[in-house]
């Protein structure tokens, strides 16, 4: 989690209200930001990293004075038209096509602002851009630019410059290869052949993106105006890290000035601050928050969240979203806005009137008894997320994305979808676990999440089990075994074996279960290509059955 050290009296400052310290404290909690060390003159703060927008001083004060009731409703920024133009070469678009850019004006640094906006910098580079791939920012000094400004993609040692922290002109190779940050970042975009690079109209170099910048747009002490860049391989994603970006510098003083952006056949103008608007039903938030708020009550408490409402109408709230808001993505968001501008605190818990006894669910039960038939059969349970990686579920199994949910803005490059089906996360089990003794046994009951546009959600969630077996002599026959006691012991005794091409499995050793030709599962030996690619050096064996469609099958029964 993301920390925030924040100097109370410069906090103060940005807020405009001094208050005492139990007081900040309960305002932070209240908006979802967690304690993290408590001192004579500064707070430390952990804040949840699907908030970017808290990665500032700036931004936080921005929330907590809707909270205190300072200034509540959607902030409203001042966008100063363009003067100058970042035209866009089509040579970046394999490496990394996308840029936004602004200009921040008005601003007199001192070296404290420079600490923090770094900070923010940092933290957005992790929270939006998993490290630079998907994002990456550049800060400069704008007195060293000569506008207008070129993004485009070199060769190794087409150019060279100075970069930051270092005395010597380097090419984009030599940076990769010598500097501190290029061995850290550089892997981004080695592989292409390829680097880009945002030159000015002299041809100065200001960055080498996702990399570095140039020690010519260093910022130092007293920059009036800030030139910032953001380029990515999302545009949704490098837009909403420049509002953040902007709107934060806003805050403290500064002008923002937009920037027109020129690629082949398509024009835009950076940054796009204007509100989104957001339908959400009164109705639907007080049947999810328990409450029974009036239309007056569930405005004012958006309006406390910096939330706008343009207008209403019957059980209907159009909602305006502010730009730098990333985390808004579905009217569940909203009405967590309304709880948050109502405060947890007021919220009453009620005890129910009528006596109610608990008891598990039909499908719990009846994943347990699969559990306790699989404990039987010298299987050991594991639990994995949901979440999971799109490379190790399709890459590495050799099959084609089965159009999974992705995930907007991850945390990490290493969850970046819902799992489809079970099997990777047990082959990545055994690939963490090849230091163990052999035979190694492995099954998990665990939901995939399939899309559905005919919900409510768009998806639907699967209950499956798979199991794995490893060790030198395991073999399609062992697993065909097992999965026939496993069905036995549920009491289907009747059901076909099917063959089946599957690329993730070993050719002539993979077939698909059948039950009254409804299709349960697959099982099979893996192949060896997909153990090479999990780093796996013992066979492997493994089944997949839908759980689901099996209960299903034993209703009829």
């Amino acid at each position: 989690m993301p920390i925030l050290n924040l100097k109370l009296e410069r906090f103060f400052k940005i807020l405009g209200q001094k208050l005492e310290k139990d007081e900040l404290i309960g305002a932070l909690t209240g908006i979802g930001v967690a304690i993290e060390e408590l001192g004579a003159d500064y707070v430390k703060v952990e804040y949840n990293p699907n908030r970017p927008d808290f990665s500032s001083p700036a931004g936080l004060a921005r929330a907590l004075r809707g909270i205190l009731g300072i200034e509540t409703g959607i902030p409203r920024f001042r966008v100063l038209p363009p003067k100058t133009f970042l035209k866009v070469d089509k040579s970046v678009k394999t490496v990394r096509p996308w840029v936004v850019a602004a200009y921040v004006e008005g601003l007199n640094l001192s070296a404290e602002e420079i600490e923090e906006l770094i900070a923010m910098q940092e933290d957005l580079h992790w929270v939006v851009g998993r490290n630079r791939r998907k994002v990456a920012i550049g800060l400069h000094n704008a007195r060293a630019i000569k506008p207008p400004i070129i993004y485009k993609a070199v060769k190794g040692d087409e150019i060279s410059f100075v970069p930051l922290k270092s005395f010597r002109r380097m090419t984009p190779q030599e940076i990769i290869k010598e500097h501190e940050v290029g061995r850290k970042y550089g892997h981004i975009v080695a592989g292409t052949g390829l680097f880009p690079v945002i030159m000015d109209s002299r041809g100065e170099v200001l960055s080498l993106p996702p990399i570095i910048n140039a020690a010519l747009t260093e910022l130092t002490e007293g920059t009036e105006t800030l030139f910032i860049d953001v380029t990515g391989t999302d545009l949704e994603a490098v837009s909403g890290a420049l509002n953040i970006l902007t709107t934060a510098l806003a805050d403290i003083g500064g002008r923002i000035r937009q920037v027109r952006i020129v690629y082949n056949g398509m024009k835009m103008t950076t940054p796009d601050l204007r509100a989104k608007t957001w339908k959400l039903k009164l109705s639907y938030a007080n049947d999810l928050l328990g409450l029974n708020l009036s239309m007056k009550e569930a405005v004012r408490a958006l309006r406390r969240s910096r939330i706008g409402v343009k207008r209403t109408k019957g059980d209907m709230i159009f909602a305006e979203v502010p730009a730098y808001r990333l985390d808004i993505m579905h009217p569940v968001d909203l009405v967590e806005e309304i709880a948050i501008g109502l405060g947890y605190e007021n919220l009453q818990p009620i005890v129910p009137r009528t006596l109610g006894f608990g008891k598990l669910h039909p499908s719990t039960n009846f994943e347990d008894v699969c559990r306790e038939i699989m404990f039987g059969l010298g299987f050991t349970e594991v639990v994995n997320f949901t979440l999971s990686n799109s490379t190790r579920d399709y890459r590495w199994m050799k099959v084609e994305p089965q159009n999974p949910v992705r995930i907007l803005n991850p945390v990490s490059a290493e969850y970046d979808i819902l799992r489809t089906w079970l099997l990777p996360s047990l082959l990545y089990n055994l690939t963490m676990n090849k230091h163990n003794p052999y035979p190694q046994r492995l099954f998990e009951i665990g939901d995939v999440l399939v899309i559905d546009e005919s919900s409510d959600e768009g998806v639907r969630r699967e209950t499956r089990l798979a199991f794995v077996s490893s060790y030198a002599d395991t073999s399609f026959s062992e697993v065909k075994s097992v999965t026939e006691e496993f069905l036995r012991n549920l009491g289907l005794k009747e059901w076909n074996l099917k063959e089946v091409e599957h690329v993730s499995f070993i050719e002539g050793r993979v077939a698909e279960l059948e039950v009254n030709g409804v299709k349960i599962g697959i099982m099979g030996e893996i192949s060896p290509e997909v153990l090479e690619a999990f780093g796996i050096t013992m066979p492997v064996s493994a089944v997949e059955i839908q759980l689901q469609k099996v209960r299903s099958l034993l209703n009829k029964l």
